[in-house]
């Protein structure tokens, strides 16, 4: 059996609204731009154990846990006005983008396809972004995008699946 290994980035796609299930069809999604090198990661923080004593022992009676949240992060390097709407709101008119007045509230449904190994789909993504621009003769305009996991509003659909990158030989 061959060892499989996750590396690389092919692409990272969104799209309003939740899939009506979990099968990695792309029809209507879109790329948000190219992804600066080495920033895409994808991170769960430790699960949060709430323990329950009773006044006559000293170990736990009861547990409970709640699952630690997702998150995946990554900078866009190549950002268009259209990308800039997706991701802040605001208003592009005769090619410009105007920043919005209050925070915009993204939510997209989101695929993330490495070069090889598993493939993440998310119908229900929270995307917070923040510009960090750097201009200078080595540095980029990047558009850093947080993205939260959330749970569906879909009756049914679980908040991630999981897949194999489709293999060419």
């Amino acid at each position: 059996m061959a060892t499989l290994v996750t590396l690389g980035l092919s692409k990272i796609l969104g799209k309003k609204g939740e899939p009506t299930k979990l099968d990695f069809v792309e029809t209507d999604y879109k790329v948000f731009g190219l992804t600066y090198e080495d920033t895409c990661k994808m991170s769960q923080e430790d699960p949060e154990t709430t323990e329950f004593y009773a006044e006559e022992e000293d170990d736990p009676v009861e547990t409970i846990e709640k699952q630690g949240k997702i998150t995946f992060t990554f900078s866009i390097m190549n950002p268009d006005l259209d990308t800039l709407k997706r991701l802040f709101g605001g208003e592009v008119a005769s090619d410009v983008w105007s920043y919005p007045d209050v925070v915009n509230s993204v939510e997209e449904s989101v695929i993330i396809i490495p070069r090889k190994g598993l493939k993440f789909q998310v119908p229900r993504m929270k995307l917070t972004s923040k510009i960090n621009g750097e201009f200078s003769k080595k540095g980029l305009l990047l558009i850093e995008v947080t993205g939260t996991v959330m749970k569906p509003a879909t009756t049914g659909l679980k908040k991630m699946a999981v897949g194999k990158v489709a293999t060419t030989i």
